[in-house]
């Protein structure tokens, strides 16, 4: 049955297909621009199931690529094909909708025995390559998350029940004031929501994260984590374009925050849902993407930030990173409910590029 995924999980074997013919990845600075000198040579990439391993490994000397399952060869396929698929692959994302399917792929996919596009949910880590690492010489498999940009912006934490957030109001809501709040239907809805209830004197006040494994991840970040994303998402609905470090400026000035503090916090944040923090999976503070991020350009440039490069990596989704707003009626957001007999708000977090 031939594969039927989105842009993202597409891109996923595009950046399989791409490293693997090219032999390495380049850095990219905190700008998401290459960096010349610095990039990592890609030997292998490895596919691991519960009964087998298969290992692409990239052969220099033979310009193929050698497929091996369980440390038995089975076939060789020359680099040339895996670009000349890359190639193809690249102008079948830009040019899809929605899920779709890449007919031309197809044959390529089956020789190589790849019988799946999509990574598990529960794993940050897209894809694994064996690299050879030039700062210790060693020959190291790790994992890799990937976001693409062809086509759209990709999600960097998906609006979910888990991201729900509670807030109680500062007064007491009328039946009037909350059938007013509930029928404003603009475009903005809910800025426009909550703006009405600022009008109408009423503040919100966070209350708490319903999610419990989600405000106990938040926690291992810093123990304030839970409120501080809830008033920064909150805040978000009064600055323009939402972006991550211009919310946190004007979170800091309205709430006297520090704002250096609150900073190195909110970077500390995004690295820990771009390498491995799940909301609805309980997180140890370990790193599932233990190599670092790949990203994807329109252009189907693909770079990195090696776990070397954490501080580039912090900056990158410091810098482009912004809160958004996910549709009220798939996530209940922007209403308000009862909740022992205390009339409460709910809004639902979502990051996106």
């Amino acid at each position: 049955m031939p594969n039927k995924v989105n842009k993202g999980e597409w891109a996923e074997l595009f950046v399989f297909l791409k490293a693997l013919s090219d032999g390495k990845i380049f850095a990219a600075d905190e700008r998401l621009n290459k960096i010349e000198h610095l990039f990592y040579t890609i030997l292998s990439a490895l596919n691991l199931h519960e009964d087998f391993k298969k290992e692409y490994i990239r052969d220099s000397n033979s310009n193929c690529i050698i497929l091996e399952e369980n440390g038995r060869e089975l076939l060789r396929v020359p680099i040339q094909e895996f670009k000349q698929s890359a190639d193809i692959l690249l102008k079948a994302i830009q040019n899809g909708k929605g899920t779709f399917e890449i007919p031309e792929i197809e044959p390529l996919l089956t020789k190589l025995k790849v019988d799946k596009i999509k990574a598990s949910n529960d794993s940050k880590k897209d894809i694994i390559f064996k690299i050879h690492d030039h700062f210790t010489g060693t020959q190291p498999f790790i994992g890799f998350s990937i976001k693409s940009y062809i086509g759209s912006k990709p999600t960097l934490l998906n609006a979910s029940g888990a991201t729900r957030i509670h807030y109680r109001c500062s007064s007491d809501v009328s039946e009037k004031l909350r059938e007013q709040v509930h029928s404003i239907s603009t475009k903005n809805k809910i800025k426009d929501r909550i703006q009405c209830l600022k009008e109408n004197k009423v503040e919100l006040i966070f209350d708490s994260l319903p999610n419990s494994t989600f405000e106990r991840n938040l926690q291992m970040i810093d123990y304030r984590m839970p409120e501080i994303l809830a008033y920064l998402f909150l805040t978000s609905y009064s600055v323009n374009g939402k972006s991550v470090s211009d919310v946190v400026k004007n979170y800091c000035q309205l709430y006297n925050e520090d704002m250096e503090l609150v900073e190195y916090k909110v970077k500390d944040l995004l690295v820990a849902i771009a390498l491995g923090m799940e909301p609805n999976s309980k997180w140890s503070g370990l790193e599932d993407a233990n190599g670092g991020y790949i990203v994807v350009k329109e252009d189907g440039e693909i770079l990195c930030y090696h776990i070397y490069d954490r501080n580039k990596l912090r900056e990158y989704l410091y810098r482009n990173t912004k809160f958004d707003s996910p549709s009220s009626k798939r996530t209940g957001a922007g209403m308000f409910f009862s909740e022992n007999e205390q009339e409460k708000f709910s809004l639902t977090v979502q990051i996106r590029f």
